[in-house]
């Protein structure tokens, strides 16, 4: 009887512990994390009976946690890659909605900006549509700061997040970190609490979801976490201790974050997050915030810069060139946050071109023109040749070039519009060696007049000058007002008015300079057998008589004095040189010692002095500088210069002087400055390359015509004083939305549209990802509910299994203890 009465008992007991376990399972249905438990039943040891062995009865063994390591890990990693997506896909749809919306978006105060500047080209005198085209261009400038403001607030509202997510690591770190130190207690995981099991999967599922992470279990259950590529890199949670993650703004880049390990232990750079939470985030602030905060401020920068060169261009209603009509504050440089209007008056507004073309009414033609300015490019030279384009003062420039038989010239270059007080000396010139100095057009200014081989040679595109070029000598050698544009322009030994400096002789304090008298001093001289003929050399502009030689010093200096008495210049030697000096109350008057239109350097330097081209004052135009020989042999020059600056350009040059274009003929005409009256240039009227109508170009200026001009017709350009009488500078801004000056040849508009579809094609794609994810994820879930979740109908049919198994092993028990009463009831 006590065999039946503890096989039953062992089986009440087996039984209870399994009804507790399922209970358990039941009572833990919807408990996050929770594993279902299986019960271990074992029979016990059986008993030796003669020659048999009976059972003893069941016994509890354990209770089995239904995992599966593998499924385990497909889920923490399908989490992760969803996880990383839902980030991405809600930022992304904001920025789309921050960038596509009307109020906020670029596109509508583009479109606002360039309407207004159309209206404005149609009429530049309104100040109505100056005022519009002010308020739309401020308008322009909030919209970049509003949006370049919401992008701000996405980067602030991620970094918070990836912060905050950071924090929630470490504190998952540190748990996982302290259940490890908990699971020493056992070496092996089958003894250790389920719970405390359950609690770690659930950790490193939490874990997961905001960050990728690579596990490794110790038989105890003890586990190992790493972020990197590797177990052995990136490791956060090993045995008992945690190690934390820090984030800091790159140092390199401002809106880039930066991932350590252990900032104050062992450092140890994390890389890329790519998965999980803030693996999201980060790919939309890497991938399409940043992209996009540099592409708005890339466009801002480009816009400003684009408009502002064309409004610099520009003339304003007072006639004044135009400013910056943006610009970027201090502390936000070339950035969509910093960008301001700088024009507040109306009449600021540059919408006029530099220039403009009034027809005269007298005309006989219908012909209409219109002007504009581009910066030309001629073949040739660009500036002066070699270190004479360096030799500005204190410097001094040297160049030596050669001539030939076939060439019997050497450019020095061109002396660009607005050098100023130019001086080039010729140094031992032979006896046919010369300067010559011409325009662009063939205007001969200094030097020797050309003959029509010498014309065929210097007079083409090849050596500057403009197409159509003819040649005129009428300025050659001029001088006083009948100069070229009435420059101070000089050939021959020039001496200015010298300056010496003052000091007070008691304090030693600097005083003003005072002027003393012109001084010119000639080089070591040289007695030779030619003379000089009659013209061949003037003085101060007169003509000087011949003097036959041979040449002594003392024959030079009686011959200077004797023609010299009414200029008040007196001729005199010292240390063997010819010394041409004003008295010393004429302080005002230089000395200037040319040659006539026979005379040549070689005159010069037989009286002891170098050739030097001094232009006094700013050029006016644009300066062909040659040196020429005509012996038919080969030749070397030696040429020395020196200049104090460059003032303005040949933009501004025009813009001062008024020009007159008068047709001669129906396709002959001269230009004309009206200034000085000085004819500029002498041309036949050509067709122009890119229409139909006839159109003319000088110095950049470019003249259009409707039709063509008749005889007699005469059209003016002046620098549009007034600065309404051109809306050229606007029509090129308007033209600025339509030209691809942004990276891929787009255009501003197609720029920024580019933009929000990119942004637009990450978030398809995004929201393509998430419910493929979507799928895994739940695939994965499922995966590890069929294997380790609670199913309230398996855990019913065991609990009315176990339910009768313990009320059959009662039975017996109770059948044991019937069997035993009935014993002792025997009597």
């Amino acid at each position: 009887m006590s065999d039946m009465l503890s096989i039953g008992s062992s089986g009440v007991n087996a039984y209870q512990r399994a009804l507790a376990t399922v209970s358990n399972n039941i009572a833990n249905v919807n408990t996050e994390g929770y594993t279902r438990q299986d019960v271990s039943l074992a029979s016990n040891q059986p008993r030796q009976m003669g020659g048999s062995y009976l059972g003893t009865g069941a016994r509890f063994d354990a209770v089995q946690r239904q995992y599966d390591a593998f499924v385990e890990s497909n889920l923490r990693n399908s989490n992760s890659d969803l996880q990383s997506q839902k980030p991405l896909l809600s930022y992304v749809n904001r920025l789309i909605d921050v960038m596509g919306d009307e109020s906020i978006g670029l596109t509508t105060a583009m479109n606002l900006f360039f309407e207004s500047a159309r209206d404005l080209a149609s009429d530049p005198a309104s100040i109505v549509s100056r005022s519009t085209f002010l308020r739309d261009a401020d308008g322009l400038a909030a919209r970049f700061r509003q949006l370049a403001g919401q992008f701000d607030l996405l980067d602030n509202e991620t970094r918070q997040s990836v912060e905050t997510d950071v924090g929630q690591i470490n504190s998952l770190t540190q748990q996982l970190g302290l259940l490890n130190k908990q699971m020493v207690k056992h070496s092996s995981a089958s003894n250790q609490p389920s719970e405390l099991l359950d609690q770690r999967d659930r950790l490193l599922r939490e874990l997961s979801g905001l960050i990728a992470v690579k596990t490794r279990f110790e038989d105890n259950g003890a586990v190992l976490v790493s972020v990197g590529d590797t177990l052995d890199q990136g490791i956060l949670v090993q045995k008992t201790t945690s190690r934390a993650i820090s984030v800091s703004q790159s140092s390199i880049d401002s809106n880039k974050l930066e991932f350590i390990i252990d900032a104050y232990g062992q450092p140890e750079t994390m890389p890329g997050i790519s998965s999980g939470k803030i693996g999201g985030v980060m790919n939309f602030r890497d991938q399409v915030l940043n992209p996009a905060s540099n592409s708005l401020n890339d466009l801002a920068e480009v816009m400003a810069r684009e408009i502002n060169a064309v409004h610099r261009e520009g003339v304003d209603a007072e006639g004044l060139l135009g400013g910056d009509l943006f610009s970027f504050s201090a502390d936000k440089p070339l950035q969509a946050s910093g960008m301001q209007m700088m024009v507040q008056d109306a009449n600021r507004v540059a919408a006029a071109g530099q220039f403009r073309v009034i027809d005269n009414p007298l005309n006989s033609g219908t012909a209409q023109a219109r002007v504009s300015y581009e910066t030309p490019g001629f073949s040739g030279p660009t500036s002066l040749q070699g270190d004479l384009a360096l030799a500005q003062m204190p410097q001094i420039g040297s160049v030596t070039v050669s001539t030939t038989s076939s060439q019997p010239f050497a450019s020095l270059g061109v002396a660009t519009a607005g050098i100023n007080n130019l001086s080039l000396t010729l140094h031992n010139p032979t006896a046919n060696q010369s300067f010559q100095v011409l325009t662009r057009d063939g205007r001969h200014i200094l030097g020797q007049a050309l003959t029509a081989d010498e014309q065929a040679l210097l007079i083409k595109s090849g050596n500057g000058m403009e197409a159509g070029t003819t040649y005129s000598s009428a300025n050659l050698n001029a001088s006083g007002a009948s100069t070229y544009l009435e420059m101070d322009i000089f050939m021959g030994a020039k001496a200015e008015v010298g300056w010496i400096q003052q000091f007070n002789t008691t304090t030693g304090d600097l005083l003003a300079p005072q002027k003393t008298p012109a001084v010119l001093t000639g080089n070591t001289f040289v007695s030779s057998s030619a003379g000089i003929a009659a013209g061949a050399l003037t003085l101060n502009g007169k003509p000087l008589p011949a003097l036959a030689g041979p040449l002594t010093l003392s024959s030079v200096v009686n011959w200077l004095n004797t023609e010299t008495a009414t200029t008040g210049i007196t001729a005199s030697e010292s240390a063997g040189r010819l010394v041409l000096s004003r008295p010393s109350n004429n302080t005002t008057d230089d000395i200037r010692l040319g040659m006539g239109s026979n005379g040549t350097p070689a005159d010069l330097s037989r009286l002891g002095f170098d050739t030097r081209i001094a232009i006094q004052g700013v050029a006016k135009d644009d300066l062909l500088i040659f040196v020429t020989d005509r012996s038919g042999a080969a030749s070397n020059a030696t040429v020395s210069g020196q200049f104090t600056g460059t003032e303005g350009s040949m933009k501004k040059t025009l813009r001062a002087s008024p020009l007159q274009v008068t047709f001669i003929s129906d396709t002959q005409y001269k230009i004309v400055d009206t200034t000085t009256d000085t004819v500029v240039a002498e041309r036949s009227l050509q067709a122009n390359v890119n229409s139909t109508t006839p159109a003319l170009t000088y110095r950049g200026l470019q003249l259009e015509f409707s039709t063509a001009p008749r005889a007699g017709d005469v059209f003016t350009i002046d620098g549009n004083k007034d600065g309404i009488g051109n809306n050229e500078t606007m029509l090129r801004l308007v033209a600025l939305e339509d030209e691809a000056i942004m990276p891929g040849g787009l255009t501003m508009t197609e720029a920024y549209i580019e933009r929000v579809n990119q942004v637009g094609s990450v978030a398809r794609q995004a929201a393509i990802a998430e419910q493929a994810l979507s799928v895994v994820y739940q695939q994965a879930q499922e995966a590890r509910d069929g294997i380790s979740g609670v199913s309230l109908d398996e855990e019913a049919s065991a609990l009315v299994r176990f339910q009768q198994a313990y009320q059959a092993n009662a039975k017996v028990m109770q059948t044991a203890m019937a069997l035993f009463d009935a014993i002792l009831q025997v009597r």
